[in-house]
């Protein structure tokens, strides 16, 4: 199976094309503007180096968040295009997940986290038997004062919300950062190959019901709400 994949939802924009588990062609870059300058660039060069057209690929895939609002709106409106233009499906992969997926197996449960600001991180935690991860704890948003009561085991972590709050880990627990010979510790495209194996086609929907993963309100419907920031002290 021919898959192409659209990852945007944090720093990091990625796109990468597959046949089954062989990755054909990959690129990613950190964003300096909007992925939008990028990303299409990004799938025309990845099909150019696969020597496939769009109409090759059989399954569509986007990072569906936790993250960036407008960052998941781009790939996941891409690759709804994609779609939608060559009747083919589409399926989804949470950022968390695609985290945990990079991090080798481990006796040790894998918390992911990723920076939603405002003092808060989009958090889930994920065992990793055998190569088979399983969810320990669902995707959720965890204000970092709160961060000593969600982690209460050694564990291992990933993503960027660690190094933004690591200091408020609790002490008292072996917390290892994701051991990688990657400096960017991010969802990304190239990390996707069994997730999506694993996922299709029982996950793989129809382009006009693909939704995104959005843990909390925009920050206009967070003022409607009186839902205010909480300063760290």
């Amino acid at each position: 199976m021919i898959y192409l994949v659209c990852e945007s939802s944090t720093l990091l924009g990625s796109v990468a094309i597959y046949q089954d588990r062989k990755l054909l062609a990959y690129r990613e870059s950190l964003r300096q503007g909007s992925h939008t300058n990028v990303i299409n660039l990004y799938v025309a060069e990845v099909l150019k180096e696969a020597r496939l057209a769009l109409a090759d690929v059989e399954l569509f895939v986007s990072g569906i968040g936790p993250g960036s609002f407008t960052g998941i709106r781009i790939s996941l409106n891409l690759v709804k295009a994609f779609a939608y233009c060559h009747n083919k499906p589409v399926l989804g992969i949470n950022s968390l997940e695609n985290l945990a997926s990079q991090v080798e197996v481990s006796s040790l449960p894998i918390v992911c986290m990723i920076n939603a600001f405002k003092n808060m991180v989009y958090i889930a935690t994920y065992s990793n038997s055998n190569g088979v991860l399983t969810v320990i704890k669902e995707p959720e948003v965890v204000r970092v004062q709160s961060l000593k009561d969600y982690i209460q085991t050694d564990c291992l972590v990933a993503g960027d919300g660690y190094s933004a709050y690591s200091s408020y880990l609790p002490a008292t627990t072996q917390v290892l950062l994701k051991r990688s010979i990657d400096p960017q510790d991010e969802p990304k495209a190239s990390a996707v190959a069994q997730l999506v194996l694993d996922k299709y086609p029982g996950k793989a929907t129809h382009w006009s019901n693909f939704l995104p993963l959005y843990l909390r309100a925009s920050d206009a419907e967070e003022v409607k709400q009186g839902i205010k920031f909480q300063p760290l002290n």
